[in-house]
This record gives structure tokens, C-alpha cells and sequence, in this order.
């Protein structure tokens, strides 16, 4: 089974490049969100995006509780927004018919009450299953997932190089975010070159 990797957090030109020619199909910006060390602004998000619009990959805006005017800023520039807050399955539908942009919905899951979350939001286009902080490095308690099927949703939550067999177990789709870093916010080129190269031994 081929592998889909979300890479999260990217800020810089060069990172955006080592993560598609790497294999990275999907490519994530956090917008406007301050307590992000991996933040950048709507404003800054639409120059970036029509830099690497020669890439072909999937550009992810991923936001907490956006407003409409965050929306109308970037909706031209991205292919998804990923919702992190507490946006409910009808703000999903507004923000689709506002936007007409792809839904990610992250779902944090810290205990086996919260997998019911998982039949919440049928209209969201893909779902996201997270450590309950989000970007916190603490990697995702797989015991939970045992007896699931998630393999059409992503996973995400302190995948690294050194775990990531283990998420492959459950589902295709990663989303690695700090665990390609050398520093919150910053990514590690060869940590990113290594870890696609890893996670294609399992293809």
C-alpha cells in the first residue's frame, strides 16, 4: 500500500521543495494561529502559496475556529482547510458552500469515548486523528486503535522516523509535523528526505 505524508508546520521555500521532491503529497501551513511556533499570517500565507504553486501537491491551511474573513483571505490559494477547534459538522457545511474548499477535520483522541467523534462530521472531505494537544510532540496512543478500521483517515500526533512503522499498521496516511524538525517551527531538510525514504520501505 503506497504511503500519503502530510507534512505540517512548513514555513520556507526550501522545506516545501525537499517535502515534494521527497514524495509529499500534501503540504501544511498553520494559519493564524499565534500560539504557533509554525504560524504565518493569511496575508503571508497567500505569497507563499503563489511561490510554490508550481508544486503538485495538496496546499493545507491548518486553522482552529477560523473566521470568514481568514477564510476569504485564503480560500483562492489553498486546496483544504484543516479545522483543529470546535468547529461543529454545520460549520463544516457553511464554511464548504462559503469557500468551496476541501474539509480536513481533526478529531483529538486521548480515550476510546472520543473515537465515537468519528461518525460526527460526514460532511467533512477527510478526517484526522490527533493527540488531544495539538502540536504536541506526545505520540498518539495506538492501543486505542486496536480493533479499527481508520485506514482512510490520517493519523498524526509525535510520528517520527523511529515510530512510523508503527502508524503504517493502521492506516497509509501521516501527518508529521515536529518530528521533522530541529527546532519547533524549523524544519530539518534531511530529516525530512529520511523519513519519506523510510516510510517508501513500507509501500
Amino acid at each position: 500500500m503506497t504511503s500519503t505524508i502530510k507534512i505540517c508546520g512548513l514555513r520556507d521555500y526550501n522545506a516545501i521543495k525537499m517535502s515534494v521532491d521527497s514524495g509529499a503529497k500534501y503540504l501544511g501551513f498553520v494559519c493564524d494561529y499565534s500560539k504557533s511556533p509554525r504560524n504565518i499570517s493569511p496575508y503571508k500565507l497567500v505569497e507563499l502559496m503563489e511561490e510554490i504553486s508550481h508544486f503538485e501537491a495538496y496546499k493545507v491551511a491548518v486553522t482552529v475556529n477560523p473566521d470568514d474573513t481568514v477564510i476569504d483571505i485564503i480560500k483562492g490559494s489553498i486546496d483544504f482547510l484543516q479545522l483543529h477547534g470546535s468547529e461543529t459538522n454545520q460549520r463544516i457545511l457553511e464554511i464548504k458552500k462559503r469557500s468551496n474548499l476541501k474539509i480536513i477535520k481533526a478529531i483529538k483522541i486521548g480515550s476510546e469515548e472520543d473515537l465515537q467523534q468519528l461518525d460526527s462530521y460526514p460532511d467533512a472531505d477527510e478526517l484526522l486523528l490527533d493527540t488531544p494537544a495539538m502540536e504536541n510532540s506526545e505520540l498518539f496512543n495506538f492501543n486505542l486503535l486496536d480493533n479499527r478500521n481508520i485506514t482512510s483517515y490520517f493519523l498524526a500526533g509525535g510520528i517520527n522516523i523511529h515510530n512510523a512503522h508503527q502508524a503504517l499498521q493502521f492506516t497509509s496516511k501521516l501527518d508529521i509535523s515536529s518530528g521533522l524538525e530541529s527546532e519547533p517551527g524549523i524544519k530539518d531538510l534531511e530529516k525530512i528526505e529520511k523519513f519519506m525514504e523510510e516510510v517508501k520501505k513500507y509501500a
